[in-house]
């Protein structure tokens, strides 16, 4: 059967424009048995999967065959589910493969009974069409809508435009009847918390119970072994002080008169070289001081001396000896340029 179908679409989808011969055929054989509609609509979903493989030719094609076969209900309309139109489970081919396919059927039936048919109160005909008319999300309704009105097929939308006004409404009761789910479940296992809770406090006042026992008996033994471990420690305390009382007694060593008498004449010593050392210095700030003082003399003395007659002859020969030289350089130039001159005459005689 599926070779049979397929050899059907392939031929179909090799003419240049589309032939209604082979959509009669195909209804003809939908209708002669159920083994060849359900090859059909397992065609539809495997071409449908497959469509970007496709030319825009065979596409169309393609399209109008499976119109042809829907709008004269030689195929039920059960196939249509394996359609989910929004923009992530959705490519280019497979948008032109819807339009081409809604379309034929608006022209075929009419958009008014079109309409009717996917606007149904029917669970059964509205979980078909869930995925081309989707409500789950008001973003794939919102895709839907923009997609049926670009294409001219804006009032099969109706029913979504309805569920985008109520959504806000919608969204909020969900919210409350989650909130109120979940304070009934926290409810419960507060409920089984306290249950757990009371059984296990009686098992630990029994255990309590038992332990006081055996903690107060195991006090006394302990205080009184701790009475009698203070008071040999308190002993022994008092020999360790004693003895080492006695030990820093003998310990004790006091210096000899010779050692006492070498301290003394050293520290005798030490103060006579200190006094000397102090004089020393006593004695030269003085003199140091007078030395300063006949420096600075010398050198204001040397300040305030007014030039020699030596000065003033070298300054007078250093001028006359510019002179000269100023006197010498004048006449060279001159001599240069009576000699130049002359040679022009020359040249020009």
């Amino acid at each position: 059967e599926s070779e049979l179908i397929n050899m059907i679409i392939e031929c179909c989808s090799q003419e240049r424009t589309f032939l209604r011969y082979y959509g009669l055929i195909g209804a003809r054989f939908c209708v002669l048995d159920d083994r060849w509609r359900d090859a059909f609509m397992e065609a539809f979903v495997v071409q449908y999967t497959t469509i970007h493989r496709l030319e825009t030719n065979k596409l169309r094609n393609v399209a109008k065959l499976f119109a042809h076969l829907l709008h004269t209900d030689a195929m039920p309309w059960s196939c249509l589910s394996s359609i989910h139109l929004n923009e992530e489970e959705t490519s280019s081919s497979s948008r032109i493969f819807i339009k081409i396919l809604v379309q034929e059927m608006a022209e075929a039936m009419g958009i008014a009974n079109l309409r009717q048919r996917f606007s149904t109160d029917d669970p059964e005909l509205t979980e078909w069409f869930k995925g081309m008319f989707p409500k789950d999300n008001v973003r794939n309704t919102r895709y839907a809508i923009n997609f049926f009105t670009a294409i001219g097929l804006g009032p099969l939308t109706d029913g979504l435009r309805e569920f985008l006004k109520n959504a806000p409404k919608m969204i909020l009761a969900q919210a409350q009847q989650n909130a109120l789910a979940k304070k009934d479940a926290d409810d419960d296992s507060d409920d089984s918390s306290s249950v757990t809770s009371t059984s296990s406090s009686g098992s630990d006042d029994s255990s309590d119970s038992s332990s006081s026992d055996t903690s107060s008996s195991t006090y006394t033994s302990s205080s009184d072994y701790s009475s009698s471990s203070y008071s040999s420690s308190s002993e022994s305390s008092v020999d360790s002080r004693r003895r080492r009382g006695r030990r820093r007694r003998d310990s004790r060593s006091y210096p000899s008169s010779s050692d006492s008498e070498s301290s003394e004449s050293s520290y005798s010593r030490r103060r006579s070289s200190k006094r000397s050392s102090r004089d020393d210095k006593k004695e030269e700030m003085p003199i140091a001081r007078k030395k300063s003082s006949k420096l600075d003399d010398k050198t204001r003395g040397n300040v305030s001396e007014s030039p020699t007659n030596e000065d003033t002859k070298t300054r007078e020969k250093a001028k006359e000896s510019g002179q000269k030289r100023g006197r010498d350089r004048s006449e060279s130039w001159s001599s240069e340029a009576e000699s130049e001159s002359s040679q022009r005459l020359k040249r020009r005689r």
